[in-house]
């Protein structure tokens, strides 16, 4: 038996939890499952934050979610008598009436009491648990509480907030003692605030991200990164952190790195070197930034990147299925004269549309459709006008050229 569950639970959450290793988080996953077909409830709840997603562990550990899986085991785990799965349930919305009847617990507040023991004992996962049943008021229904219990509406209100604020120090020990994931909801807390309960502390949610900075957490030092960055002179600090999350494998970090070198500020511009940064953050599919940026090297070709039109069209429609559309003045100038993809003037209006930014290449991109009717009915007047706002840019200036007005004042081609 392990100290606060079984050994295969106690082991997982030190893995998926306490630690930033993907290795070590993938070998937890078969122990869990044998433990859960053993009938080791608590094991069947882990394994369905496993299934449900990266916002309940390190977004790099490699779970897939699944829904249907996770349903499951958050329904097995309450039959197997996980208190943990109890409140896991209540909380993501699937402590149905039916499955209250079913936990073997007298009521909420017994399995609540038995989480808290082990909070109390100093497991920082149960810790985290309780802070979240202050943080989401899950307090309310597992105290049975209402309005009707208070003398009135504003004490109703006082105690709700006094509640909610209990979260912090549960948070807090949590996130110190190891557990960097339980800082999440902490933060947000201090850095959103919440309406009539606290107002927001930026400070002291920048000294949260410190803090994890501090232990070590990848995807913390990247955050406090991002503080460091608006802070003058403390940019060097900034890329160091980045570096040092990209190495314990926080993609997301190599965006910041690839757009140092891209940019040339902090260090000497180097393209190249921005653009296998770029490729190493885009081993996370999600990874728009890096999806964008890479793709913005190919388009242009320039600064020792071959150009690749093909390659920029594939990222920046990437980045557009994760509803980014950054890119889409590039994307557009690609499929308008089909480069890399399948000439498609249509998709090209399309995608100048479906955003507000100005830039010279929707301008140019605009005026050439409009003056050449490409997908539309032949505007010269409205492209010209597209093209004449962009006086800096040479394709649209040199398309310019091939039109002139007539001294009726009417825009007609040379």
């Amino acid at each position: 038996m392990g100290k606060y569950f079984s050994d295969a639970v106690d082991n997982a959450i030190e893995a998926i939890y306490y630690t930033y290793d993907q290795e070590r988080a993938a070998a937890a996953i078969q122990p869990l499952a044998d433990a859960a077909n053993a009938g080791d409830g608590d094991a069947a709840y882990i394994l369905s934050r496993c299934t449900s997603g990266p916002q309940y562990s390190w977004d790099y550990h490699p779970f897939r979610a699944d829904d249907n899986v996770t349903e499951h085991l958050i329904r097995q785990s309450i039959v197997q008598g996980s208190a943990m799965g109890v409140l896991g349930a209540m909380r993501c919305g699937m402590l149905t009436p039916e499955m209250e009847e079913a936990m073997p617990f007298a009521s909420l507040r017994e399995a609540w009491n038995a989480v808290y023991e082990k909070a109390q004992a100093g497991c920082l996962f149960a810790m985290n648990m309780i802070g979240n049943t202050y943080f989401w008021l899950d307090v309310v229904r597992i105290e049975g509480k209402g309005p009707e219990d208070f003398p009135s509406k504003a004490a109703f209100g006082q105690w709700l907030r006094e509640s909610e604020l209990k979260c912090l120090p549960w948070f807090e020990k949590a996130f110190l003692g190891g557990m960097g994931f339980a800082g999440r909801n902490m933060y947000n807390l201090y850095y959103d605030g919440e309406e009539g309960v606290m107002e927001p502390d930026r400070s002291k949610a920048e000294a949260i991200a410190r803090l994890g900075a501090e232990k070590g957490y990848p995807d913390w030092q990247e955050r406090y990164a991002n503080f460091l960055l608006e802070r003058e002179g403390r940019a060097q600090e900034a890329l160091d952190l980045y570096f040092a999350a990209a190495k314990q494998g926080q993609l997301s970090s190599w965006y910041h790195i690839g757009k140092t070198f891209q940019d040339g500020k902090l260090v000497p511009k180097d393209c190249p070197q921005a653009m296998k940064c770029y490729e190493l953050g885009l081993r996370d599919p999600e990874q728009v930034g890096c999806a964008n940026r890479a793709g913005e090297l190919l388009f242009l070709g320039q600064d020792g990147v071959p150009q690749d039109y093909a390659r920029a069209v594939q990222l920046f429609e990437q980045a557009r299925a994760h509803k980014n559309t950054w890119g889409n003045d590039m994307l557009g100038i690609c499929y308008l004269f089909g480069y890399g993809c399948q000439k498609d003037p249509v998709r090209a209006l399309q995608l100048f549309q479906e955003v507000d930014y100005t830039s010279d290449l929707k301008k140019y991109g605009l005026g050439t459709i409009y003056t050449e009717g490409l997908g539309v009915p032949q505007d010269i007047k409205k492209g010209v006008e597209y093209f004449q706002k962009a006086p800096d840019y040479a394709p649209a200036q040199e398309a310019l050229l091939k039109f002139k007005k007539t001294l009726f004042g009417k825009w007609v081609r040379r």
